[in-house]
């Protein structure tokens, strides 16, 4: 188990008591430290509940760093249509038999928001390959760069946000596969363009309106394109099993012997196929946690990142803050890719 360092944490203390001029100011310091963790680090906690406000007050606070966060990056190279778009907030499903819920990697709006080459990597990418599902989907349509979360109420529960180094994942999986360049941001970007146009292509067969972590890391089963994971307490639906059922015995036991639910069991043995790891061992490779306190916002990269949800109770209550593009595509947008793909990014032309 390992927490998320002390770095990632943004310290909101200097807000408190300020004046208008000066509070515009801490803002903006504030916001510049959290755009160099979300590319360095992948995310950024600022730590809006210490200063014991109440959950109006600081959803202000949210929205003004969400919002500078916003121009602090178009001021650095990302899109300039980059906008902040504010969801309806959600409350926390807890599976029927269970206290607490834990979410499965994914991206927000997975169904058209996830890591892809750059045009300047892979000259041969369609960009309309960023849209993987046009129907059966639960959040906008919004390609989401950043995730952010306000935290409006933690629960019951722990309140743990789950980050994976996506880039990290991916570079690992290739390497050990013995394959050349593994180092090389272009080629894991090829290689992942590769395996997306492979799951694009057999969507017809699997009908998932979501890419699976297992088909990116390039599995070539429809089973383990057209399983969707959320929830790890999920049973495996009869409607699944009766499609794929082969997953019904391998949702009884899984790789590693631990995890409790179907869907936590057949995650666990897709990543052992795709990594080499079963799910706790893949946990104890690349999970960070990062514990959110009442009011507390986080930001983490939506591309470079995958995240997840660690033992949330009912009354976990969030309200999304994502900075997002309407069209993933142009000038612009490739050269914050491919920046992306580097780990910074790209600087005003």
């Amino acid at each position: 188990m390992r927490f998320a360092p002390a770095s990632a944490f943004v310290d909101c203390a200097d807000l408190a008591g300020s004046s208008p001029r000066d509070r515009a100011d801490v803002v903006r310091r504030l916001a510049g430290a959290a755009v160099e963790l979300l590319h360095g680090t992948g995310f950024a906690v600022f730590r809006i509940g210490r200063l014991r406000l109440g959950v109006d007050d600081s959803r202000r606070i949210a929205l003004d760093l969400a919002e500078q966060v916003r121009r602090t990056l178009i001021d650095r190279g990302a899109p300039g249509g980059l906008r902040l778009e504010v969801d309806k907030p959600q409350t926390t499903y807890v599976p029927e038999g269970f206290h607490t819920r834990t979410l499965l990697p994914h991206h927000d709006g997975q169904h058209c928001s996830y890591l892809t080459p750059s045009l300047l990597d892979v000259p041969e990418w369609d960009p309309g390959l960023r849209e993987f599902g046009t129907a059966g989907y639960t959040t906008t349509p919004a390609h989401k760069m950043y995730q952010g979360i306000f935290l409006a109420d933690p629960g019951e529960g722990l309140s743990v946000t789950t980050y994976y180094d996506w880039l990290s994942i991916l570079q690992d999986v290739l390497g050990e596969r013995g394959v050349k360049g593994a180092d090389d941001p272009a080629t894991v970007a090829g290689w992942l363009g590769d395996n997306l146009r492979a799951a694009v292509r057999g969507q017809a067969e699997h009908g998932c309106p979501y890419p699976s972590f297992g088909g990116m890391l390039g599995l070539v089963e429809p089973m383990w394109h057209g399983l969707s994971f959320h929830h790890s307490e999920s049973p495996l639906s009869s409607r699944d099993a009766e499609r794929y059922p082969a997953a019904v015995p391998l949702a009884r036991r899984c790789a590693c012997g631990t995890c409790a639910g179907d869907a936590a069991r057949l995650f666990c043995h897709q990543m052992t196929m795709a990594t080499g790891r079963n799910w706790a061992e893949f946990r104890d490779r690349w999970e960070v946690l990062a514990p959110g306190e009442h009011c507390d916002l986080l930001i983490g990269h939506n591309l470079t990142m995958i995240h997840g949800g660690l033992q949330g109770g009912p009354g976990r209550l969030l309200e999304p803050l994502c900075l997002v593009v309407d069209d993933p595509e142009g000038t612009e947008y490739e050269r914050w890719l491919a920046a992306a793909w580097r780990r910074r990014l790209p600087g005003p032309l």
